[in-house]
Formats: C-alpha cells, sequence, structure tokens
C-alpha cells in the first residue's frame, strides 16, 4: 500500500490539480491525505472527480483558508475514527483481519500554538489501540541539521516536539530523496527550506510493516514536496519455477560425483540441490 501527503497549499486551480494528478497517476497511491485545500465537499468533487478515489473525508475550515482531505480507494479497508481541523485519525482493515491506525497530521504553524499540535497529538493517542503511523505536515523540526537558514531556531521547540513523539510512542521513519520538504521561495539569504513533512509510527507498526520507506517527491505546484509512504510488510518474491544454481561447496561433499551421476540418470538437475543438501 501506499500512502500519499501533501500540503498542496490551494486545490482551487488548475496547475495544481493538474500535479496532483499527475502525481497520482505516477505513483499510484491507495490512500491520499491532503492539507490546506482551501475547498469543502463539494469543490473537492468538482475540482478533484477524476482522481481514481471511490471515498473520501473532508473537513473544511471555518473560514477559506485550510482544509484537510483523505482520499481512499475501494480496496482499502478504511474507517475514519474521528477529527478535527488539524487531523482525521482512521482505522485500517488488513485482509487477515489485523487493524491498525493511520493519522493524518496538520501541526499549527505560528510558534505561538505549536503547543496546541503537541497536545492535540498526545489526545489522538488516547483514542488508538494497535499499531499506528502518523503522517503529515508537523510544521516543526526534530533537529537543526534539517534547516538551512541562517536564522537561529528555538530549541524548546525541537524539544516540546521530541517530548510529544516520545509520549505517544512514535519515531521518525526517515525519507529518501530532497532533504528538505518546504522551501519559502524567497531569493539570497531570506531563502528557509526546513523538513516540515514527514512520517512517524509506533514500534508495533513498525514491527508489523518493517520495510516501509518514506519518499520525498518533487512539484512545483506548492511551497511543500509532496511525501510518499510505501507501507511494506516483506518483499514479494517472484513465485514462478526457481532456476537451479550450482553451489562450489557441494564439491567437497562426501560421495558428490556418486549423487551427480544418480541425479542425472533420474529427474536432471533439478534433483541435485536436494539430494546436496541433505
Amino acid at each position: 500500500m501506499k500512502i500519499l501527503s501533501w500540503n498542496c497549499q490551494g486545490l482551487g486551480n488548475p496547475w495544481t490539480v493538474r500535479n496532483l494528478c499527475s502525481i497520482v497517476k505516477d505513483q499510484g497511491p491507495m490512500v491520499c491525505f491532503l492539507m490546506e485545500t482551501r475547498l469543502d465537499k463539494e469543490g473537492l468533487k468538482e475540482w478533484c472527480g477524476d482522481l481514481p478515489f471511490q471515498n473520501s473525508f473532508v473537513v473544511k475550515y471555518p473560514n477559506t483558508g485550510g482544509g484537510l482531505a483523505l482520499l481512499w480507494k475501494d480496496c482499502i479497508n478504511l474507517d475514519v475514527v474521528n477529527y478535527t481541523t488539524n487531523h482525521i485519525l482512521a482505522k485500517v482493515v488488513e485482509e487477515d483481519g489485523s487493524v491498525w491506525f493511520l493519522t493524518g497530521f496538520y501541526g499549527w504553524p505560528k510558534a505561538a500554538q505549536k503547543a496546541k499540535s503537541w497536545s492535540l497529538l498526545q489526545h489522538i493517542h488516547t483514542f488508538v489501540d494497535g499499531p499506528w503511523v502518523c503522517i503529515g505536515d508537523y510544521n516543526a523540526m526534530l533537529n537543526l541539521t534539517k534547516k538551512l537558514n541562517k536564522r537561529p531556531i528555538q530549541g524548546s521547540q525541537m524539544n516540546a516536539f521530541r517530548e510529544a513523539l516520545e509520549h505517544c510512542h512514535l519515531e521518525d521513519l526517515g525519507f529518501r530523496g530532497y532533504e528538505y520538504t518546504w522551501n519559502n521561495k524567497r531569493p539570497g539569504e531570506a531563502n528557509t527550506r526546513v523538513r516540515l513533512d514527514r512520517a512517524t509510527a509506533a514500534v508495533d507498526w513498525r514491527a508489523k510493516f518493517p520495510l516501509s520507506t518514506v519518499y520525498h517527491l518533487s512539484t512545483h505546484a506548492s511551497d511543500h514536496l509532496p511525501i510518499l509512504l510505501h507501507v511494506q510488510s516483506s518483499k514479494k518474491w517472484y513465485k514462478g519455477r526457481k532456476g537451479f544454481k550450482f553451489e562450489e561447496a557441494w564439491l567437497l561433499a562426501e560421495g558428490c560425483d556418486e549423487v551427480i551421476k544418480n541425479a542425472w540418470s533420474k529427474d536432471g538437475v533439478g534433483a541435485t540441490s536436494l539430494e546436496l543438501a541433505r
């Protein structure tokens, strides 16, 4: 399963919608979490009705800004548990009946309101009973190395973020791709690049999906990069007929010559590896 998360900063224009459609077509996510959509449910249907998602849950801000949307395909058994204007919590049921929780999270952008983000995250934690992954724009940094700017940042803000993650038993899943997910697009020394968008997960979720990877994608339609979480429990091996591979170590085995002669006289090389392995 793939989960796309993007602070698109408005979906009411053709350029952003085309970019979103292109990303969805190229990456094939089954779940999509969008932030700052600035659209209600009818607006989302009007602008994004061509997206291949049969289900949607939209949270519209009281004013014209903001807005969240969670989109998913019919092949995903997903139910929304609760929501606010800054999050959507959903329960996902796998084919084998196992359950895990997904949160689309949008942190408050202003420094004076950061504490609200961490209080909300801890509140969401009380509703989670099982493996949990949380993805979105946290609007916060975990360390100074993820910021490219000469202006200093308050260490207390990073500490508060870390403490909230620790309280919720969440750990950052890392990423592949370009280091920064947000760029204010100002010239020269006024330019700031930061990693604000990320996926975090609890220990039991990471144990359930140990090969999961986060990718930073590219776009020019927003100052935030989309991020893609590829949820993987194990590698998918090709189930076709396996080719025969001869191991040189077999030559040291006692009776090797006799085994090879017998194998060739029976069913061919396919029997050789079985008899030598005994």
